[in-house]
């Protein structure tokens, strides 16, 4: 496996890992009181877009080829970050 194929391997891992939580998140929130929910639920707005923007870009590089994918390397790592980040942010609030 090339170190292309199993940085995208794991970035996508990663991705899911995150989406995953964000479902249970967003359930948790469902249940909580009417103020938190509220409270959350422009943030969990915001994740949902962070989650789209990560999986495009990791689309456009997985579709990439062998010799440009270093270049989408930075740009998807900040916004893996950000998701991430966010992500933990709005799980340590509720």
């Amino acid at each position: 496996m090339t170190e292309r194929d199993t940085y995208i391997e794991n970035m996508l891992l990663e991705l899911d890992t995150l989406n995953d939580q964000l479902s249970a998140l967003e359930a948790r929130a469902a249940h909580a009181h009417q103020e938190v929910r509220q409270a959350c639920k422009g943030e969990l707005a915001r994740l949902r877009v962070l989650s789209d923007e990560a999986l495009q870009k990791w689309d456009a590089m997985k579709a990439s080829g062998e010799a440009s994918w270093h270049q989408w390397v930075p740009d998807m790592d900040r916004t893996h970050d950000a998701f991430f980040r966010a992500f933990h942010h709005l799980k340590a609030r509720l």
